[in-house]
């Protein structure tokens, strides 16, 4: 072959990674079984890359910029609603959740505490990692101590979670790389903590906020993504993760209130879910009872029953 000749035949394979992209077409030849194209193999074979060079490119936590929204409409009186329901701070988490239950030590500790308090909350309820907690804390918690626990002891102490037996190793591993590259400290950067195993946007959000005071997102769990969505905060098509769920809303939410919706909406979540009459209460007190009652049925409740059951007298005339 000529040096002109081999010139002729690189594109095909140079230029799989902008063939990946393209979608299919029905022009384009099916593989048979058996007798493979090599122009389908190079498809694959450049998908295989270009997906590998994005994952190694992009970070855990994509931008926000990444999506572009509109404010909804009524959302800041929608938003103004809910703060007012949430005002007298009762649910679960503003007792049990990580910023309630730390512990009174130095800094490093509570930082320390905060973020083993949200490794441990992936599908854990709130008041089983408030007792969890207790009892690292009674057994002593630091990256020392837990990395030299053995792994049966440490699996009791929270068998009661969710995912127990991966959140060993997290817990293990993540001490490790604090006692190795942070000097047993817990990392302030978003970088650092995603680097640590068992450790998601979420949860680093709400270290970030927690333990040093910086908002750099929305930390948005599963009542936060139910209810974003419930309320079209989160697109005309909604999203069908939390993480689709942040980049929505941080899109257009305004930043001067990103520290607070992580609590003010996990708190509504768990009162949708668990304390029906007592926020039906709520709304019947509140500045504007019909909308905060049609708020609630949005977000799930069965308002006429729930309010049958509990003995509670709805507004004349109220359309839900």
């Amino acid at each position: 072959q000529t040096d002109a000749h081999k010139k002729k035949s690189r594109p095909r394979g140079g230029c799989a990674k902008s063939r990946a992209a393209a979608p299919l077409t029905a022009e384009e030849p099916a593989k048979q079984p058996g007798a493979p194209s090599s122009a389908t193999e190079q498809k694959k074979r450049g998908r295989r890359a270009s997906a590998s060079t994005a994952a190694a490119a992009s970070p855990k936590r994509s931008k926000a910029t990444d999506v572009r929204l509109e404010p909804p409409a009524n959302w800041r009186a929608t938003w103004e609603l809910i703060v007012e329901l949430r005002a007298d701070r009762t649910a679960v988490v503003d007792s049990m959740g990580t910023e309630a239950i730390a512990g009174e030590s130095t800094k490093e500790e509570r930082d320390f505490d905060a973020l083993v308090s949200l490794m441990l909350s992936s599908q854990t309820k709130d008041t089983v990692n408030a007792a969890t907690m207790k009892k690292l804390r009674a057994h002593g918690l630091s990256p020392r101590r837990l990395l030299d626990t053995p792994d049966e002891r440490l699996d009791e102490l929270i068998y009661a979670c969710g995912f127990h037996n991966n959140k060993v190793k997290y817990l293990k591993a993540t001490s490790r790389i604090l006692l190795e590259q942070h000097g047993g400290r817990v990392p302030d950067t978003m970088d650092g903590l995603l680097a640590l195993p068992g450790v998601g946007p979420k949860m680093a959000l709400i270290l970030l906020r927690v333990a040093f005071g910086k908002v750099e997102g929305i930390s948005v769990d599963t009542h936060v993504h139910r209810i974003c969505n419930q309320l079209g905060w989160a697109g005309p098509g909604g999203t069908k993760t939390p993480e689709q769920t942040r980049r929505a809303i941080e899109a257009w939410m305004p930043a001067d209130i990103w520290a607070e919706v992580n609590l003010v909406l996990v708190g509504l979540g768990q009162e949708v879910q668990t304390e029906k009459s007592k926020l039906l209460r709520k709304c019947l007190a509140c500045s504007d009872p019909a909308a905060a009652l049609r708020l609630a049925s949005v977000c799930g409740v069965k308002v006429e029953p729930e309010a049958k059951k509990a003995g509670l007298v709805l507004p004349p005339g109220l359309a839900l």
